[in-house]
């Protein structure tokens, strides 16, 4: 019965753990793109390293590093992300996340178009029938 109390209590701490960056000095306002943008002006990579329990918290750690930059940015653009072992870690996480960012400065972040989102264009394009009919005899320059 120790057991089970002790992994139970022990399952509330670590959920308790989870979610414990917050946002400062404005870095709710900065957007996560999910491509790279069009109409934005790059300002600086950003690579950045935290233990947390949460890939959310990773995330929101970044975002706060981008509002403590000299030139913050309003959005930005995760381009890898990985995580790492902890070595001799007895208390805490195990793995560290490790983000890599593109940040950029953009006229409005809400409505920003991104290459991904413009990718939606079909890949092929059926063009109409341009050959010689002749009665409705198709001329051999046409497949239908």
């Amino acid at each position: 019965m120790k057991k089970y109390l002790i992994m139970v209590l022990s399952a509330i701490v670590l959920w308790g753990c989870g979610g414990y960056i917050k946002n400062e000095n404005g870095s709710e306002y900065i957007k996560q793109l999910d491509g790279e943008p069009i109409g934005c002006t790059f300002l600086y990579k950003l690579e950045s390293e935290v233990s947390v329990y949460d890939q959310d918290d990773a995330r929101r750690y970044l975002e706060n590093r981008i509002a403590d930059q000299a030139r913050p940015g309003n959005a930005y653009w995760i381009v890898s992300q990985r995580t790492r072992p902890n070595e001799w870690v007895i208390f805490g996480p195990e793995r560290a996340f490790v983000l890599a960012a593109n940040v950029y400065d953009c006229p409005n972040p809400r409505t920003v178009r991104t290459a991904r989102s413009d990718s939606a264009m079909p890949e092929y394009e059926i063009k109409p029938c341009r050959g010689v009919t002749f009665n409705g005899v198709n001329d051999g320059k046409c497949f239908q």
